[in-house]
């Protein structure tokens, strides 16, 4: 039986619930993907042009122009790997899609989640913030789609609670 003074105890969130959504955050297929696929960055900007010749090595797979292989870049290698977004128009920051599958809930508690990129993708996602492609942090969607799941969860829950014999002890 949950008693009065227990009504303020009740945990609405749990490290299950923050676990959940860092899933449904990060990772390829999560809600920071699919917004890097339509173009939007987590400071609400979006549909950034390519530089032009940027634009041509994505037409081209990334290959030289030159003798047709891969282009060379000793932390990002290229070569046999498959690219997701040859051909877009605008910035994804999903060239090979490591950066954004590399976003994961490093630590849950009661009350929040900590997401991280992996430590070797900084460079490149802290180069990329300076040009206005940001990827850190979360845009108003994706906190407007947690507000969602937090609703969810606290319907969820206060029908557990409901479900529970109350008892209110008056006096001594």
């Amino acid at each position: 039986m949950a008693q009065v003074n227990q009504i303020g105890k009740v945990p609405f969130m749990g490290k299950k619930f923050w676990k959940a959504i860092g899933k449904k955050i990060g990772g390829i297929g999560g809600w920071v993907y699919d917004d890097c696929n339509k173009g939007l960055m987590q400071n609400n900007t979006q549909k950034h042009s390519l530089s032009p010749q940027y634009k041509k090595y994505k037409d081209n797979d990334m290959r030289r122009f030159t003798d047709n292989k891969r282009l060379k870049n000793k932390r990002y290698p290229l070569e046999g790997r498959s690219l997701f977004t040859i051909g877009t128009p605008h910035v994804t920051m999903l060239l090979t899609g490591d950066t954004i599958g590399g976003l994961r809930g490093t630590k849950a508690t009661k009350t929040g989640i900590t997401m991280a990129f992996r430590p070797k993708d900084a460079p490149k996602i802290i180069g990329n913030k300076a040009r206005g492609y940001d990827i850190v942090g979360l845009n108003t969607k994706n906190i407007r789609l947690i507000k969602v799941e937090m609703i969810k969860q606290f319907k969820k829950n206060k029908v557990k609670f409901i479900k529970k014999n109350i008892v209110i002890n008056v006096g001594k």
